[in-house]
């Protein structure tokens, strides 16, 4: 006895909207979830990120630690001796505006 070939659920629908998405996409109509960032790169002079430091009430080690950087690289932003960049701008952003969200953030690993 053969057995019958089950035949999968097929959504049409389904189909032609996904297919008119992708046709829109490659036209430029849409994009897939992107969003655009602003191209304005935050500059912190070292007495701001002393300011910051001051504020959230802690030492230059502990700073360095909430930071992820070494101690040293912390010291010689706020000496003025090196500015920081990339990924420590945005953490220091995060510092200056929600300070609280840094503190929890490290407390929770």
């Amino acid at each position: 006895m053969r057995k019958k070939n089950k035949i999968p659920e097929f959504h049409f629908d389904e189909l032609l909207t996904s297919m008119q998405q992708g046709v829109d996409h490659a036209a430029g109509k849409i994009t897939a979830r992107t969003h655009q960032m602003s191209a304005h790169i935050a500059v912190f002079s070292s007495s701001e990120i002393a300011a910051i430091r001051k504020r959230m009430n802690v030492s230059q080690a502990v700073f360095a630690d909430l930071l992820n950087v070494p101690k040293a690289t912390a010291v010689s932003w706020e000496r003025g001796l090196r500015s920081p960049s990339g990924a420590a701008v945005r953490l220091l952003q995060i510092a200056k505006n929600r300070p609280n969200a840094l503190l929890e953030t490290v407390a929770q690993v």
